[in-house]
């Protein structure tokens, strides 16, 4: 799941001497949710849609509505624009990307090259669609999660009861926060799975230990152990 795979390219840029009104055109008209700032073909800074709205005279202000365009029209995109920027290069990983805006609280990273030109943009729709797509959850397939030891070997026979269902593995993850040394709670998505053979794989499932959950999509069937 490289990034260079799920950025957008088409990235949508603003100068850093345009006015803080352009920005606001920009952001009514077109569909982001920031915009990198760019001085000499190089980026210099990112505003977002907040960072305009806050810097923007407030529906409580008496100024007449024919002034805030002249009063934001003075006001240069550098003087709002948030510095220096957080980015990431293509070749890292989307999980990374979601980490560090996890981390810094932010919606958003421009993606360049190892000279600092601008490629991409990679925002939080982005790793949402790289997520959806991962896991097959569009497929309207199966979803079994579990909480096991962690020992060699257990997710094997997991799969193995799965294939002798006729079902077919799309995804497995893992994860091991809020949860005992030693164990980890395991999400695998699956396909094929007839809906006459579920309830008995279920039953199997939950007769090996550890089954916190089941949804079978096609059906809208759902179970919480």
């Amino acid at each position: 799941m490289l990034i260079k795979e799920w950025m957008s390219r088409s990235v949508v840029t603003i100068n850093h001497e345009d006015s803080l009104y352009g920005g606001s055109k920009l952001f009514q008209t077109k569909v982001v949710s920031m915009l990198p700032v760019m001085k000499n073909g190089m980026l210099v800074g990112i505003i977002t849609d907040g960072d305009v709205k806050k810097a923007t005279p407030s529906d409580a202000t008496t100024l007449d509505k024919f002034e805030i365009p002249s009063l934001m029209d003075a006001v240069k995109i550098k003087s709002v624009m948030s510095k220096p920027v957080v980015t990431i290069q293509a070749n890292h990983t989307v999980d990374e990307a979601a980490a560090i805006m996890l981390q810094k609280g932010i919606s958003g990273l421009p993606v360049i090259n190892k000279m600092g030109v601008l490629e991409g943009i990679i925002t939080k729709s982005d790793v949402f669609r790289c997520f959806v797509s991962f896991t097959g959850v569009s497929k309207k397939g199966q979803i079994f999660a579990f909480r096991l030891h962690d020992r060699p070997g257990i997710i094997q026979t997991i799969i193995d009861i799965i294939r002798e269902s006729n079902g077919r593995l799309c995804s497995i993850m893992t994860a091991y926060d809020d949860i005992d040394q030693g164990v980890r709670t395991v999400f695998l998505h699956t396909f094929d799975i007839d809906p006459s053979h579920f309830d008995r794989l279920v039953e199997r499932f939950r007769g090996t230990g550890g089954l916190l959950y089941t949804a079978d999509l096609s059906r809208g069937v759902r179970q919480i152990f």
